[in-house]
C-alpha cells in the first residue's frame, strides 16, 4: 500500500465527508437560527414596549385617581393608606419608565418624549408635597391653583403618553419592522442559496466519492472478464481508490500474473508431455516393428532346413518306389508349404496340430517303421491362438536327437490339455535323449533350430507369460 493514513481508507473517506458536511450544516444552521432568534427577540422587545406604554398609561390614570382622593379628602388629616398607595404607584411609574429607557442616538424624538413624561411625574411628586402643605384652607386660591396644575399635568401626561409617545413608537417601529422584513427576506434568500450550495457541494462530493469507488471496481470487473475469456496479457489494473480497493487491485494483478505464469507452465508441460508421448509412441512402434522383424527372422530360419530334408526324402522315395505313396508324400509336402506360406501371424492350436500331423506323415516316409506318433488334442484348446511353427522344431529335435540315433526307432507323443486354467502342450519321445546344453545351441552346420529360438517367439507372443520345460524321462533317454 502506498499510504496508511486513516482518511485514505473507505471508512475514512465516508467519515471525513459526512463529518465535514454535518459540520458545515450545523454551523450554517446555528448562524441562521441565531439571526432568526435575534430578529424575533427584537420584535418581541418592540411588542413589550407597547405593553409597557399601555401599562404606563394605566398607571398614570391610577396615580391621578389616587391624587384626586388625597387632594379631595374630606378631613384635614390625610389617610396614610392613600399616601402609601400613591407613593407605591409613583415607584411603579418610575420602574415602568426605566423599562422604557432610551438614548438620544436610538430615537431623539422618542427620547425627549420619554424625558417629558419623567419630568412630569417628578413635577407631580414635588407639587403634591406643596399641595399638602397648603391643604389647611381647601377653598384658597393657592390650593386650587396647585390642584389644578397637578391635575393638568396628569391630563397632559396621559394624553402625551397615549397620543404622542405610543404613536411615535409605532411610527418608529414601522420602519424597523420593514427593515426586519427585508432582513428576513434577505436571510431567506441567502438560506435558499446556501441550501442549494450545500446540496451542490454534497452532490459533487458524493459523485466524486462514487466515481472513486466505481472506477476501480469497473476496472476490476473488466480485468475479470478478460481473465474469464483467457486473456492474461491485458494492462495491469491502475492502483487507485481507498486502501481496501487498492489491496483488491494489487491482489487481482498478482492473481492474473500468477495465473499467466501457471498457464505458461501448464502449456510447456503439455507440450513436453506431447513430445514425450510422441517419442514413446514412436519408440513403441519401432519396438513392435523390431519385434516383428525378429519374429519373422526367427520363423524364417525354420523353412529352409525343413525344405531341404523334405526334398531329400522325396528324392529317395522317388528313387526306390515308383508308387502312389509318392503322390501322398507330395500332397503332404504341398499342405506343409501352404501352411508355412499362408500363416504369417498367429494360428489356432488345431491348425498347428494338423500341420504337425502332416509333417510327421512325411517323416514316416523317411523313417519307415522306425517312426510312429500319437496326437491328443482337447476340445477346449482347439481354438487357442499360438504363433505358427513353434511345435515343428521341437518334434524335429525329438526325431533327430532322440529317434534317429536309435536303431529300432521309437514313438513321438503329443498331448495338449488344460489344467488349472492353463494350457499344457507335452511332446514326448522314446529315443536316446539329448544333452541339455546341446538342446539350447543351434547346429549352424546342419541348420537345425535351437530351443532358444522357440522360447523367444513364445515370449514375444505371450508377453513373457509362457514357460518351457525339458526333462529326461530316464537315464537311457526319452
Amino acid at each position: 500500500m502506498k499510504s496508511s493514513r486513516p482518511w485514505h481508507t473507505l471508512q475514512g473517506w465516508l467519515l471525513t465527508t459526512n463529518l465535514s458536511m454535518l459540520s458545515i450544516i450545523l454551523v450554517l444552521a446555528m448562524v441562521f437560527f441565531g439571526i432568526v432568534f435575534s430578529l424575533l427577540e427584537e420584535t418581541q422587545e418592540r411588542t413589550r414596549r407597547y405593553e409597557i406604554l399601555t401599562t404606563l398609561s394605566t398607571q398614570l390614570n391610577t396615580s391621578r385617581t389616587l391624587f384626586a382622593k388625597i387632594a379631595q379628602h374630606p378631613t384635614r388629616e390625610i389617610d396614610e393608606t392613600l399616601l402609601d398607595e400613591f407613593d407605591f404607584m409613583n415607584k411603579e411609574l418610575a420602574i415602568t419608565l426605566h423599562r422604557l429607557g432610551l438614548n438620544t442616538d436610538e430615537d431623539p424624538e422618542r427620547y425627549f418624549l420619554h424625558k417629558g413624561v419623567a419630568n412630569g411625574i417628578f413635577f407631580i411628586n414635588r407639587e403634591l408635597m406643596n399641595l399638602i402643605d397648603v391643604r389647611t384652607d381647601l377653598d384658597s386660591i393657592e390650593y386650587f391653583n396647585r390642584f389644578w396644575a397637578i391635575d393638568k399635568v396628569y391630563s397632559y401626561l396621559e394624553s402625551y403618553t397615549f397620543y404622542r409617545y405610543l404613536p411615535r413608537a409605532v411610527q418608529s417601529d414601522v420602519w424597523s419592522f420593514y427593515q426586519t422584513r427585508q432582513l428576513i427576506f434577505t436571510y431567506r434568500s441567502i438560506g435558499v442559496l446556501l441550501f442549494l450550495f450545500i446540496v451542490t457541494i454534497f452532490s459533487s462530493l458524493f459523485y466524486k466519492l462514487t466515481m472513486r469507488l466505481v472506477t476501480p471496481v469497473q476496472s476490476m470487473v473488466d480485468a475479470a472478464k478478460q481473465i474469464f475469456h483467457g486473456n492474461f496479457d491485458g494492462e495491469p489494473i491502475p492502483i487507485s481508490g481507498p486502501l481496501e480497493l487498492q489491496y483488491l487491485e494489487e491482489s487481482m494483478n498478482q492473481m492474473r500474473q500468477s495465473l499467466k505464469e501457471r498457464l505458461e507452465i501448464l502449456e510447456e508441460n503439455a507440450e513436453l508431455e506431447k513430445r514425450l508421448h510422441e517419442q514413446e509412441l514412436e519408440r513403441m512402434r519401432t519396438k513392435r516393428e523390431l519385434e516383428k522383424a525378429r519374429y519373422n527372422a526367427l520363423q524364417s530360419q525354420i523353412n529352409p532346413h525343413f525344405l531341404f530334408n523334405t526334398l531329400n526324402t522325396i528324392s529317395r522315395t522317388a528313387l526306390f518306389e515308383n508308387a502312389p505313396s509318392t503322390v501322398d508324400l507330395i500332397d503332404n509336402l504341398a499342405a506343409v508349404f501352404r501352411y508355412t506360406l499362408k500363416h504369417n501371424e498367429d494360428v489356432t492350436l488345431a491348425e498347428e496340430i494338423q500341420f504337425i500331423r502332416e509333417y510327421l506323415t512325411i517323416q514316416q516316409y523317411r523313417f519307415k517303421e522306425r517312426l510312429s506318433f500319437s496326437i491328443l488334442l482337447g476340445e477346449e484348446l482347439k481354438e487357442m491362438r499360438i504363433p505358427p511353427l513353434i511345435l515343428q522344431p521341437l518334434v524335429e529335435n525329438a526325431m533327430i536327437h532322440g529317434l534317429e540315433p536309435k536303431v529300432e526307432g521309437g514313438t513321438i507323443t503329443i498331448e495338449a490339455t488344460k489344467k488349472d486354467k492353463k494350457a499344457m502342450i507335452t511332446i514326448t519321445d522314446s529315443g536316446v535323449g539329448i544333452d541339455m546344453k546341446k538342446l539350447y545351441t543351434p547346429d549352424k552346420a546342419s541348420g537345425h533350430i535351437g530351443i532358444r529360438n522357440i522360447e523367444r517367439r513364445i515370449e514375444h507372443y505371450f508377453n513373457g507369460k509362457s514357460t518351457m520345460k525339458f526333462e529326461r524321462m530316464s537315464d537311457e533317454g526319452g
